[in-house]
């Protein structure tokens, strides 16, 4: 499994699921996910993936 595999799996584990995402939109540099439910996303597990620029 390739590097950006592991950080898309880790991703959507914790933001809570693929069933908790309401839209996903992307650019060059960026994904933007709308959540149905904020408070299942553990934002500081996200923050410190490798390869996570920003939240």
């Amino acid at each position: 499994m390739g590097n950006e595999q592991r950080m898309a799996d880790e991703i959507l584990k914790n933001i809570g699921g693929s069933d908790n995402v309401k839209n996903l939109t992307h650019c060059m540099t960026r994904l933007r996910f709308v959540l149905k439910d904020e408070s299942k996303a553990n934002d500081e597990a996200i923050k410190n993936l490798d390869g996570v620029m920003g939240l």
